[in-house]
């Protein structure tokens, strides 16, 4: 596959799931519907200001960014997570806006993945 991705890295994943067609749509499927609710849920806790549970979301969420390779994101999370502990709202919001804008194109280049497979 000579697709070029800007977020998720194909090699990972592979590598992640023992290069096996059949777990890498499980696992990618079920990935496509559960982080829409994280990330809702993540939302959510930012929107009532909850840095307690901001800071538990964005944890939450952190290591499967690590299972696609999305490691920006990863690192964007850890830095929610901090902000979120040392009580820091506009931080918060900035990095919070920037994972949105990543997030559609990761969870395009998802689809687009799962369909070259």
């Amino acid at each position: 596959m000579n697709t070029n991705y800007s977020i998720i890295k194909t090699n990972i994943i592979q590598e992640n799931m023992m290069s096996n067609p059949d777990l890498i749509k499980q696992f990618l499927t079920l990935y496509q519907t559960q982080l829409p609710v994280d990330f809702k849920a993540l939302n959510d806790a930012i929107s009532r200001g909850d840095f307690k549970d901001i800071a538990n979301k964005a944890h939450h969420i952190k290591p499967t960014m690590i299972y696609i390779g999305a490691n920006e994101q990863q690192k964007k999370l850890q830095k929610i997570e901090s902000a979120a502990q040392s009580k820091n709202s506009s931080e918060i919001q900035i990095l919070f806006k920037e994972l949105e804008k990543d997030y559609e194109t990761l969870t395009d280049e998802i689809d687009l993945y799962l369909k070259h497979l």
